[in-house]
């Protein structure tokens, strides 16, 4: 179940429920797809809902330096930078740093591949 979404300039970064957490994954705002090789699981709301927004505030800001007659330089330079601080901050005090998703779909992989061996 999708709980929030950041969008930035290209991608929404949707924070989902996950058996393990919260999902934080990227969705490509013209097509709709997910980009599987993005996705981190948090075991904290607020620590998933500050990476879903600092992701998108970088998002943002390299779209500005890409494309700086679309978009203010300065501002999202400050929401970066802010959105990053908090993150740290949040991240630290909850001890949540998060899970790559990739990591976990191989843990999940092999443990359903490896079969118990008994010795006698």
């Amino acid at each position: 179940m999708l709980l929030t979404a950041s969008e930035g300039r290209h991608w929404r970064y949707e924070v989902c429920e996950h058996a393990d957490g919260y999902l934080v994954q990227m969705r490509d705002l013209e097509t709709g797809a997910l980009d599987e090789d993005f996705s981190t699981i948090f075991r904290t709301l607020p620590v998933a809902f500050a990476y879903a927004e600092m992701s998108a505030a970088f998002e943002r800001y390299a779209a500005s330096e890409l494309e700086p007659e679309t978009i203010e330089i300065g501002q999202s330079e400050v929401d970066l930078a802010m959105t990053e601080q908090h993150f740290i901050d949040l991240s630290d005090r909850l001890h949540d740093v998060g899970v790559n998703g990739v990591t976990v779909r191989t843990w999940e992989r092999e443990s359903e591949r490896k079969s118990t061996r008994r010795l006698h």
